[in-house]
């Protein structure tokens, strides 16, 4: 299905070449998935004399599912059809801390995006949030099933499937927020671990703060909204500010001597800059800690590799969660 994510279409004979399979056994299996309502059939484009080739599509609508973002300030519930376009949209304020608290923002924001499509008949929910602490209180308000997953594997599973990591073995996810992960797709598959924590790097190896401990006394600073700080440290870079660009050095320095470890122990072929962070500093950024990383890592590890913007930066979490719920509850 990831194949076709995006809307690309496809022949049996591109699915068995990029997926390693005989045609025989992907025709068996698109049967199945359009008999299930997933695919449908078109016909491609003619080339030279004989019969157009036909090809496969993702069929939209159908299967509804809601992906949901958590975050210490804001709820953001999507809903999306099966081919994971988005249908509507609703971000909330967390008010309060509490696991309650949260979910009841977690069910008020799903209840909304279902009523702007018409009370839509939801399959599946994916919701960033700790299986642990969570699990229990959302299924006994749910009508439907839910997945959890951490919002760095969401991140993650979004590039892969949609941004700059589609079609990619071996990536690296750099999450730069509120606080620093790194999201790891080795050998095409998202990595986990033993316990799901693969990729909480940055707490043991960046300090989670680090740029907003250098903006702290600077121009730049908006006392008690990070986002705004950013937003006015990145518009400062941008116009070339010589105090912007110091500060940016400074912040890129430290981040790329803590990937180049990384870049050595993963040998990715790409490394995709991402979360709100990443996205309002740009191409700066990757401009700015590239150097430092092919300084610092293993010469050949990082000949392989190269760096790049996440491709997927509007709200990827969501979009993730709903991947994995559809994924997870409706392919099952």
């Amino acid at each position: 299905m990831r194949c076709f994510y995006g809307g690309e279409p496809r022949t049996r004979l591109e699915l068995a070449s990029r997926l390693g399979l005989s045609v025989a056994t992907i025709g068996t299996i698109a049967g199945e998935l359009t008999k299930a309502g997933f695919l449908k059939e078109t016909a491609g484009p003619r080339t030279g004399g004989g019969r157009p080739a036909t090809q496969l599509t993702l069929r939209g609508g159908g299967s509804l599912v809601v992906g949901v973002d958590v975050t210490d300030k804001h709820v953001t519930a999507e809903l999306f059809d099966q081919a994971m376009a988005r249908l509507a949209r609703k971000r909330l304020p967390v008010l309060e801390s509490a696991p309650q608290a949260v979910v009841e923002q977690v069910l008020a924001a799903v209840a909304a995006v279902r009523q702007q499509v018409y009370e839509a008949p939801v399959r599946a929910i994916g919701v960033s949030l700790p299986e642990h602490r969570f699990r229990a209180l959302l299924e006994r308000r749910c009508d439907v099933p839910v997945v959890l997953d951490q919002p760095l594997k969401a991140m993650t599973l979004a590039e892969q499937t949609f941004g700059a990591a589609r079609d990619q073995d071996d990536v690296i996810v750099v999450d730069l927020g509120a606080g620093t992960g790194l999201g790891v797709v080795s050998g095409g598959r998202l990595l986990r671990g033993a316990t799901n924590s693969a990729g909480e790097w940055g707490h043991a190896v960046l300090h989670a703060d680090a740029l907003m401990d250098l903006l702290d006394g600077s121009p730049f600073l908006v006392p008690g909204d990070q986002e705004a700080t950013v937003a006015r440290f990145a518009e400062a870079v941008r116009q070339g500010d010589s105090t912007a660009l110091e500060t940016l050095n400074r912040f890129s320095r430290e981040l790329a001597l803590a990937l180049a470890g990384a870049v050595a122990l993963l040998d990715p072929g790409l490394i995709v800059f991402g979360g709100w962070i990443g996205a309002a500093l740009g191409e700066p950024l990757v401009a700015a800690v590239t150097p430092v990383i092919k300084e610092y890592a293993l010469g050949t590890c990082f000949e392989a590799a190269t760096a790049s913007l996440g491709g997927h930066q509007d709200n990827p979490v969501s979009l993730g969660m709903a991947v994995l719920a559809f994924e997870t509850h409706l392919l099952d």
